[in-house]
This record gives structure tokens, sequence and C-alpha cells, in this order.
């Protein structure tokens, strides 16, 4: 899944921690990080964005724009009874603490419980909330974070996430600013309530300015499924950053389906014969809020509606193409927030761009070229 951007202005950065301080020798620990837990229930509770963020780890911006996003799904639907708490506390070095914490809410009458590993650090005599609770593994330009059950998974893959890495340097052209973590989970739950609690479960996330997560677990973890799974997310960290965050829901979705591997890297009508699926114009396709849908045929039916425009465009016009268009957007003003939440603006974008850079009259135009070749499938 894409993911897109919430960009923390930088104000918010500076804004001072109100961590409780304490000393090295872990005096008061299970009350300091009680203290931070009651602070991120009332930031929870009043949305208050500053009051989350000044409890994280200010050395981790990915975590300051996850938590931004997710307050930010909170904020726009319909969850309550909202609560937190510490369940066991550990520490495992000098200046981490390992937390079992137990979070509940209810979303549209029904009831949600998830007990969950979190990570506590001590930075210059104060301690933060740094995430869910992962391990490390760094080589070249990728950073694996992971649970224990993962460990010989990651040291696996890793090697192969550096060369899919690599293999995106070369196809777009250029290096991501931002560094390429990946987070292994292996529980499905958990990462779908680290995403946002409006979401249903999916295997892999990316929005803008955040980490690549992903369900990683016996036996999905054992086959290509988790390659292509991370190579769908790293493609979008690509092209939602060459683009500025201006990529539409349905092209974002379109492009990282069709580079998520080889075989999918074919003609609409070479698809068509591996596709269970309902065609749908543009028009539907836009008309669809894919984070609001339920059933498995309709999220099935978006993905690979998106992959064979995509792949429409790429046939008719060049792969090239895609390239300019994600181009052409960057130099238009970006927007805040979650691609869900402003996917109206960059479908306005998209219908400027894509006609001046296929050289068609309008959007409308094209909307029926894929009319005309949705007769022909």
């Amino acid at each position: 899944m894409k993911r897109l951007s919430c960009i923390l202005l930088v104000i918010i950065l500076l804004i001072t921690a109100c961590s409780a301080p304490i000393d090295k020798a872990d005096q008061g620990m299970e009350a300091a990080i009680n203290a931070l837990i009651a602070r991120k229930v009332e930031s929870v509770k009043e949305t208050d964005l500053e009051g989350l963020i000044s409890i994280l780890d200010p050395e981790d911006k990915g975590l300051q724009t996850e938590q931004a996003n997710w307050l930010i799904d909170i904020k726009t639907n319909p969850i309550e009874n909202y609560s937190l708490k510490l369940v066991d506390l550990e520490k495992t070095s000098e200046t981490e603490y390992k937390a079992k914490l137990r979070q509940q809410y209810v979303e549209a009458g029904k009831d949600y419980k998830l007990d969950y590993y979190n990570k506590y650090r001590l930075t210059d005599g104060k301690i933060y909330d740094a995430g869910n609770y992962f391990e490390e593994l760094k080589q070249d330009n990728v950073t694996i974070k992971y649970t224990s059950a993962n460990k010989k998974l990651a040291v696996d893959v890793i090697g192969d996430m550096n060369q899919l890495y690599n293999e995106n340097i070369k196809r777009w052209g250029f290096k991501p600013d931002r560094p390429m973590v990946i987070k292994m989970f292996d529980d499905i739950e958990e990462l779908r309530q680290s995403i946002k609690f409006s979401m249903w479960q999916c295997a892999g996330w990316y929005e803008y300015g955040e980490s690549v997560k992903m369900y990683a677990s016996e036996p999905f973890a054992s086959n290509e499924s988790m390659k292509n799974v991370v190579n769908h997310e790293m493609t979008h960290l690509f092209t939602v950053e060459k683009s500025a965050g201006n990529l539409a829901y349905w092209l974002s979705e379109g492009i990282a389906s069709y580079y998520e591997m080889k075989q999918s890297q074919r003609t609409p009508s070479q698809l068509m014969l591996e596709m269970n699926i309902r065609l749908l114009t543009i028009e539907e396709l836009e008309s669809i809020e894919l984070e609001k849908l339920e059933d498995q045929q309709q999220i099935s039916d978006y993905y690979n509606n998106s992959h064979i425009i995509t792949s429409f465009i790429i046939e008719r016009y060049g792969e090239e193409k895609i390239i300019e268009i994600l181009d052409e957007l960057s130099k238009l003003p970006s927007y805040t927030g979650t691609t869900s939440e402003n996917d109206k603006h960059y479908r306005e974008y998209l219908s400027q761009v894509l006609p001046k850079v296929l050289g068609v009259e309008n959007y409308e135009a094209f909307k029926q070229q894929w009319k005309n070749e949705i007769s022909k499938l």
C-alpha cells in the first residue's frame, strides 16, 4: 500500500519534550514510562499533535511522521474509548527498555484489544517513546527493524533488499533523501494498528516520510511474496518522493503493482489473462476510497485496474512517460497530510499533468481512450 505524505513542520520538531526526566540509576522508571503513556492517551483523546510528538524519540523523524498520520486517522474516524496500559517492563540496556503494552479502543461499536511490545529510550537524561519494539540490522543502504521471531529472516533477506533498492535507484534515476528503513512485523494486527485503526489488514504499507512496513511471518516470508511486497512498497517510496508526494492514489498503486515483479510488467491483454477482474472506467476508479473498502474482491479490483491502466499508459506512450509524469507533478505545490486526505487535490494535479506529458487534448480524452481499450479487452 501506499503511502503518502505527512510532512512535519520544523517547528513541531523543535517542541520541548515533555517526557519525564530520570537518572541512569533507573529510579522511578516505571513511573516515568507511565507518565509518557498517560500523555499519549491524553494526546489521542484531545487529538493533540504537539503533545504526541513531544513524547517521541526526537532523533526518529520517521516515527514522528508515522504517529502524526496515525493521529490524523483517529481524528477523522469514529475511534472511541482509547486506552493504553503498561503490563510489564524490562530493561534491555543502559539506555533502552522493553515495555509490554495493552492497547484498547472501540470503532463502529466493535471492541479491539492488542498486547504488543514498545521501546523506550533514554536521551540526555530523559525517557522517550521510541515506537514498536524492534532489533535493528543495517547493511549498506537498508536498515531492517525486526522482531525476535524474524531475526533469521532479516539476516537472510537484507542482501536482497539492498539489491532491490539499487535496482530502484537505477530505474528512477535518483537516491532518496530519506533512509531506507523496513519494519518487519510478525503480527499482522499489530501492523494494522500501527498504521491506522480504520484500515483493513494489509501485507505492506508506505506513506510519505515513513518507513516501509510489512507483515513477515512463516510461511509467507519464506517465498517470493515477501520480496514482491517490499518492492511494491519501495516503489512507492521512490515514486512518491520523485513526485514530491503529489501522486494520485490510483496511479501510485498502479505503478507500484506494475513494477512489483517481472511478471507484472506486461501488456493489458496479457495481464487480463491472469486476473479475475471487473474492469472499471477511470471515473469509477477515482470515485473509490480504497481505505474504506472491506470486500476483498473490490480491493483486488482497485489494485488490478490501477495496474492495467498503468500498463496501458506504458504500452501506448512508453515507459519514460511515467518518469515524466512524476517529474511534472513534483513542480506543483505539495500538501501536508496523507494521500487519502489529499487525493482529490492529487487527482486534479494528474488531470493537468497527464495530458501535457502524453500529448492528448485533455484528461477527458485520456479517459475516453481507456474506455475504448476496455471494449477490446
